[in-house]
């Protein structure tokens, strides 16, 4: 069975760029992100879950969730945030371990899961944390670039998401992505090359 790294960092930390180097160094990437799309689809049984708990109007007229309505609404609304968690993370978990087994015949697997500190599902699976970690002031200019928000916007959705310190506490190992993509990439491989004779 191939051992799992969970992928794991703040907003605007460079977790995307790192799965994408894992990547290319032939290592298997299982993303929640990628899978919660995937169920976003129209007609999936998690999209007829969140059309009955939340109603037709978090849709678009083509069967569509806009994730625009949808975002506002829980933002606004904690105990809709977490009747959604309640549909969805579930669902997107056993998809992840299904996905993961799928891959036994690997060194290792990376499981890219942005919200680890936050997630109440089992991952007893996991069998190393890799946090991808950047300063406060670095993390915001990033996702104000990415994204075009305003910097009150871009500090409301990294304030609502777990300290840099809950974070660091979880890790086995972390990545400080400060400067290049380069020099995150060379990080990553020289991981990649540590952790895979561990699984030998």
């Amino acid at each position: 069975m191939a051992k799992v790294v969970a992928v794991t960092g703040g907003i605007g930390s460079g977790k995307s760029e790192a799965c994408a180097a894992f990547s290319a160094l032939g290592v298997p990437v299982v993303d929640l992100d990628h899978i919660a799309h995937a169920m976003s689809e129209p007609g999936s049984p998690a999209m007829q879950a969140v059309r009955a708990a939340f109603g037709d109007h978090m849709f678009e007229a083509d069967g569509r969730l806009s994730r625009a309505t949808l975002r506002a609404h829980v933002f606004e609304h904690p105990e809709a945030l977490e009747q959604l968690n309640q549909i969805m993370h579930p669902a997107i978990r056993a998809e992840a371990v299904q996905q993961i087994a799928q891959y036994a015949s690997h060194p290792y697997v990376i499981l890219a899961i942005p919200l680890l500190v936050e997630s109440r599902e089992d991952w007893s699976m996991i069998d190393h944390v890799l946090v991808i970690d950047c300063d406060e002031e670095t993390q915001l200019q990033r996702v104000m670039q990415r994204s075009q928000l305003s910097a009150e916007m871009a500090q409301a959705i990294m304030a609502s998401q777990s300290p840099r310190e809950a974070r660091l506490a979880m890790a086995d190992t972390v990545i400080e992505n400060q400067l290049t993509l380069a020099d995150l990439q060379q990080k990553v491989l020289q991981f990649h090359k540590n952790f895979s004779k561990t699984c030998l």
